[in-house]
């Protein structure tokens, strides 16, 4: 965080304390910038305004930390997890991830389509398991290149991966980040109709053929409009689905407007509000029918033939073709993917040499074997045990930043992390491997100990994880599980606030949409003579499964589209006729429920929401009766200069 003027001496002096906490302004000032953008668009707040509600949130960190919830098991293994993973991106070299941001946007401008042949590999392999996949691997390379044998039939026949062997090995068309960095980098670096050379994942051995590259499709947006045909579906309902959807792709045809008959038929409830819109998307990331169909549309407004997938029928319109974007637009999303990703580790390897001489490593081999020498092959079955007396004990066998660790050190490491190696079967490149990972773990947690004093920035939100990791049970306690199980207290409050929970006036009615006017009336006369719902939707959709629809329910004005029309009534029948997005709705309403109070069962949801802010404010109202609280208000005056 870089400091505001004026404000590097103002950030160590204390603004406010809660008994024996305290709050510098430099917290303070980080906490109300990071939240003033999103408050003043929701709930404007003065620093002084804000400061009262940081300070009701240090008076529950207070309380928790004074019933001892910072030394639970359960949080502290809670807290170091996430700590982790805000360490992460402070153990990474710039400059090799700079790198490899700048080859992820490379590949991003190609598609590869690749075959492939794996030799699977079990969890926790031995040696003998890695060295008999590999020669396989390797065996199976000889025949595909020199040995004449077709890449896709040898892949049917002897690929691990039985999902692409079915199909001789073909991936289809992936780009970067589709698949983990080893095998993705063969794809992108082999030449197309060329092996690569043997490439090790975490499922096996693998070996690449790439068989085309295309400019990336890159990104497209998309609307569509589409009806519900899932494994769900009955038979008849498929043919129903089959012929509506045919149905709108005629009216369409036609010159009907896309949105129109979005709002009017479309079953996807996500994308209807946003007249079918979907979010932008590329390869990979919608069901390739969907995907092929969306892609091969070239002009705006262009409209897709009904397309099926196994969600559905969808008629997909074309409204922007996006292509690659920019390096700028995407650097900070291929960031965080690179950070997330195994070449993550390469810029680790760098972090790792630097730390060493930061804290000027330094390592004694000759002396390895003082400790090596006192572990048995029983290390290799868990057995081992460190020595009643053990030789050596003071000798040093790595140094830096001023600490010592000796073959006592190593020996008891040894005992404690030996399960990781019972699948070894030499002790002494395990022994080697064990110091190697020893060391690193030491220089990386020392590291990790260091970023809070070295980063402000760090040390800030580490804090800000922290407490909100800490109030979480609590606040679950004391409010939100309180509110739902306090029966009792939930029934007294509902009684005491009764009149805030109402029904406005309610419509007990059928509303019908129709295509025309005629239709309509003929609905609405139907339900008056007193045939249901789904009798009425049957006889009348006859020619067509678009023509009515009818909905039944006790409606509420707001938010309904013919509310104008209700609104008008004050006795059962049938309400004026309205026409929205070239339909025809009608009400035939057979009762008004007049305003009245809710009973607890019918507003439940949104008396607990109320009864969970009640308990919080008196939660309060308890902790600064229990809690001294002082502002020093000199200091207040400068945070807010400062924030001015």
């Amino acid at each position: 965080m870089q400091p505001l003027v004026g404000q590097e001496k103002l950030a160590d002096k204390v603004l406010f304390t809660v008994a024996d906490d305290t709050v510098k302004a430099e917290e303070f000032i980080a906490v109300y910038n990071k939240n003033r953008d999103i408050g003043e668009e929701i709930d404007p707040k003065t620093p002084s305004e804000y400061l009262e509600l940081y300070i009701n949130f240090k008076l529950k960190v207070h309380e928790a930390k004074a019933l001892g919830r910072d030394t639970l098991r359960s949080f502290v293994r809670e807290f170091q997890n996430y700590r982790d993973q805000l360490a992460k991106p402070y153990l990474s070299d710039k400059d090799v991830t700079k790198e490899l941001i700048k080859e992820a946007y490379t590949r991003m401008k190609t598609d590869v389509r690749a075959a492939h042949i794996m030799i699977s590999l079990p969890n926790n392999p031995t040696p003998d398991d890695t060295a008999a996949a590999y020669k396989e691997i390797m065996e199976i390379r000889k025949r595909v290149t020199t040995g004449g044998e077709s890449f896709d039939l040898v892949a049917r026949e002897y690929s691990d991966d039985t999902y692409s062997a079915r199909n001789g090995g073909d991936l289809g068309y992936f780009t970067v980040f589709d698949m983990v960095y080893p095998f993705e980098t063969a794809a992108y670096t082999t030449k197309v109709g060329k092996v690569s050379s043997p490439v090790r994942s975490q499922y096996g051995y693998h070996i690449v053929m790439p068989t085309d590259r295309r400019p990336a499709r890159g990104k497209i947006k998309v609307a569509h409009l589409m009806l519900i045909d899932n494994d769900k579906t009955t038979a008849d309902q498929k043919a129903n689905v089959k012929k509506r959807i045919d149905e709108i792709y005629a009216k369409l045809k036609a010159g009907e407007d896309f949105v129109t008959l979005v709002k009017q038929y479309s079953e996807d409830k996500t994308s209807v509000v946003r007249d079918g819109q979907l979010d932008v998307f590329g390869i990979n990331k919608m069901y390739d029918t969907f995907e092929d169909a969306a892609f091969a549309l070239q002009d705006s407004g262009q409209f897709t033939e009904p397309v099926k997938t196994p969600v559905g029928w969808h008629i997909i319109l074309l409204l922007d073709k996006i292509g690659v974007p920019s390096f700028e637009s995407v650097k900070a999303e291929i960031r965080n993917k690179v950070e997330r990703d195994v070449r993550a580790q390469q810029s680790q390897v760098s972090v790792k040499k630097r730390i060493k001489m930061d804290y000027k490593f330094k390592e004694y081999p000759k002396d390895f074997k003082l400790a090596f020498n006192q572990i048995g092959e029983e290390m290799l079955q868990s057995g081992f045990k460190v020595p009643a007396k053990v030789k050596s004990a003071d000798k040093v066998l790595f140094e830096f930043a001023n600490k010592q660790y000796t073959v006592a050190d190593f020996l008891a490491y040894a005992e404690a992390h030996q399960g990781a190696y019972t699948r070894s079967t030499k002790i002494e490149a395990s022994l080697y491997r064990m110091m190697k990972v020893y060391q690193e773990e030491e220089l990386l947690n020392y590291e990790k100990s260091r970023l809070a004093e070295k980063f402000p920035e760090f040390r800030l939100l580490e804090r800000e994880y922290y407490e909100g990791i800490l109030l979480f049970d609590l606040t679950e306690e004391k409010v939100w599980r309180a509110a739902m199980s306090d029966t009792t207290g939930l029934a007294e409050y509902f009684a005491a606030n009764r009149d805030k929970y109402r029904f406005d006036t309610r419509y007990h009615a059928y509303i019908v949409d129709a295509a025309t006017k005629k239709l309509a009336k003929k609905a609405i006369k139907l339900l008056k003579k007193g045939m249901s719902r789904a009798q009425v939707m049957t006889e009348l959709n006859v020619e067509s499964k678009l023509n009515l629809n009818i909905d039944s329910a006790k409606f509420e004005l707001d938010g309904l589209d013919i509310a104008s029309a209700l609104s008008e009534m004050d006795e059962a029948g049938k309400s004026d006729m309205l026409e929205i997005n070239e339909r025809y709705k009608q009400a035939y309403v057979l009762d008004i429920e007049a305003p009245r109070q809710k009973e607890l069962k019918e507003s439940r949801g949104a008396v607990i929401s109320d009864y969970q802010n009640y308990l919080e404010q008196q939660w309060i109202k308890d902790l600064r009766s229990k809690y001294a609280v002082k502002v020093d208000q000199a200091v207040l005056k400068e945070v807010e200069a400062a924030l001015d």
